[in-house]
């Protein structure tokens, strides 16, 4: 299920930046130093990470609202400025997220259900703006009814009974029930 959903917004994402990007791909976790090292050779990219999810409280099956990340990341020699707005020559993180973010807003997994807009931030730090890249960062809410954690088809057939009863008070003796239950006959 959570694969399924970022394969959707992976899908998605490439379908509306087509080739104004190098890469749309999964991330295993959140941007950092790290990331971004790994992220250099391929900008300007989009990456989708699962950022976690949080209990809504149902009592009878889980339920939580699961937060998906796009990350936007692009470089550009001419500056700062460029890298958010672009060129004639490359793309800039503005337009991206002008079509990652309609794109992905609403978006409807079969059989989950779909996402709406949380936050877009932007990430910029010292460390970003010296590696000559800008980061920004659109959130997304799916809630998402966890499937049961067994079927109770698929358990084995209840073959036997077993049982201690107490009666009475405490100097009567405890009764104990075995019972062998019928089996129905294989096909």
């Amino acid at each position: 299920m959570l694969a399924k959903i970022e394969d959707a917004i992976i899908e998605r994402c490439k379908r509306v930046l087509d080739d104004h990007v190098k890469t749309v791909e999964d991330l295993p976790g959140k941007w950092n130093k790290n990331t971004l090292k790994a992220a250099l050779r391929k900008v300007p990219g989009v990456f989708v990470a699962w950022g976690g999810a949080r209990g809504d409280g149902d009592l009878v099956q889980p339920t939580t609202q699961n937060r998906y990340v796009v990350y936007v990341v692009t470089s550009h020699a001419s500056g700062e400025r460029e890298r958010r707005r672009g060129n004639a020559r490359q793309v800039g993180a503005y337009e991206l997220l002008e079509r990652v973010v309609p794109a992905v807003h609403a978006l409807t997994v079969p059989d989950v259900g779909s996402l709406t807009l949380e936050s877009i931030d932007n990430l910029y730090s010292d460390h970003f703006d010296k590696e000559g890249v800008v980061v920004y960062a659109a959130a997304f809410r799916l809630k998402v009814l966890w499937p049961a954690a067994f079927d109770v088809n698929d358990l084995n057939p209840f073959e036997l009974y077993t049982g201690t009863h107490h009666i009475g008070g405490e100097d009567d003796p405890d009764t104990e029930s075995r019972v062998v239950l019928p089996q129905p006959e294989e096909d």
